[in-house]
């Protein structure tokens, strides 16, 4: 047995983190959440301004803009994504923007099954282009993700309600699925209900709660109606969108336009995807993904490109955020040597109220030969949904 030394505090403190989810946890995993519908939809803006001014002359004036979007659809029979990216800086006089694009669709050839046939367009604008590069690849892939935010947010509202001694013990996993499905179910209650339509939602969220038999009362009360208003409208504290699942994909990418006329479309792609999204607890995740492309002719293996990003998220509590990504872009030309591009940007979120952010983030960016780059920024976050 290994002896634990005064002079390493440290030791017992790890342990206790490692092993705090298996000791006090819910009874039910984020790989529970069986839904034959999954879908999520991300929209969010931040931005900062840099000013600084020696003696009468303005020595900085950068302003900086970021919006992102994600949704994406998954069901039995087809499932859909989109992706949008836009950046866009001012240095005093210049101004600069890059926007990209990448939308695929699938069907499945079961709807048991995980086998899938596929179409993806990509799109980039930037200043300076011509015009709009974009590509077409087709192909197959294997396998599915799964929006299991719902859940979170059910084992947030649990935690909340625990704590508050609302109900005596963790609730049966079919309970937590059960709540997780009429949380998923939001949209339908507006719809049937119309504005009213908290008063019945609640109504079933509390009646699931009170068939497991934990409540340590009649019903929920102001305080546990409090917590799920907290935790379903995103006020004083918000929860991260939770995926679970992985695909691996096999296709052919035709060059449709290139950025400058002069610049021809050239030959078609072979490409390998890969994601792997994993939630380790219901604090963290990582999420991965993985691309090859090399070019269908002489070059074929010769000439490639590689692409890995990793991201990890830990909640911290119920209003920072801890998240960090690696990008690593690895360029093969035929008749050259290996160019490699390294970018890890590490961030903290505080979440203030009303979807807004304060972000913290430091990167360091290689490229190539070039000299290394570190910065740091502060700004603000706005997620619109």
């Amino acid at each position: 047995m290994h002896k634990i030394l005064p002079a390493k505090p440290w030791i017992p403190v790890t342990l206790s983190f490692l092993f705090s989810s298996f000791i006090y946890s819910q009874n039910v995993n984020v790989t529970d959440y069986q839904v034959p519908i999954s879908k999520a939809q991300t929209l969010r803006f931040d931005g900062s301004w840099n000013w600084s001014q020696a003696g009468d002359d303005v020595t900085s004036n950068n302003a900086n803009g970021n919006l992102l979007y994600r949704t994406f659809y998954s069901s039995l029979p087809l499932a859909w994504f989109i992706n949008l990216d836009a950046t866009g800086n001012k240095n005093f006089k210049q101004t600069n923007f890059i926007i990209s694009v990448d939308a695929s669709f699938r069907k499945y050839i079961w709807d048991y099954r995980d086998v899938f046939g596929f179409a993806r367009i990509t799109g980039e604008a930037a200043k300076g282009y011509d015009q709009v590069a974009s590509d077409l690849t087709v192909g197959f892939g294997y396998g599915r993700y799964i929006n299991a935010t719902a859940l979170a947010k059910a084992v947030r509202i649990e935690d909340h309600l625990l704590s508050d001694k609302v109900i005596s013990d963790y609730l049966p996993k079919e309970t937590m699925i059960n709540i997780a499905n009429i949380i998923e179910r939001e949209d339908e209650y507006k719809v049937k209900y119309g504005t009213t339509y908290e008063t019945q939602w609640f109504n079933d969220i509390e009646e699931e709660i009170n068939k497991s038999g934990m409540l340590e009362g009649e019903n929920v009360g102001s305080i546990g109606i409090l917590r799920m208003r907290q935790v379903l409208f995103n006020i004083n504290e918000r929860v991260n969108q939770r995926y679970y699942g992985w695909d691996f994909t096999l296709g052919f990418l035709f060059p449709l336009t290139t950025p400058y006329d002069t610049i021809p479309t050239g030959t078609p792609n072979l490409t390998i995807g890969g994601r792997y999204s994993y939630p380790i607890n219901w604090q963290m995740q990582i999420n991965n993904t993985a691309e090859v492309f090399t070019p269908i002719d002489s070059a074929f293996f010769k000439q490639f490109r590689t692409r890995f990003i990793i991201d990890f998220i830990y909640e911290l509590s119920n209003r920072i955020n801890f998240i960090t990504s690696y990008n690593l872009v690895l360029f093969k030309p035929e008749n050259a040597s290996t160019v490699l591009n390294h970018t890890l940007t590490a961030s903290f979120w505080y979440y203030i109220e009303n979807n807004i952010y304060l972000t913290i983030s430091a990167d360091f960016i290689k490229q190539g030969d070039n000299p290394r780059a570190l910065g740091t920024r502060v700004g603000l976050q706005y997620n619109l949904f």
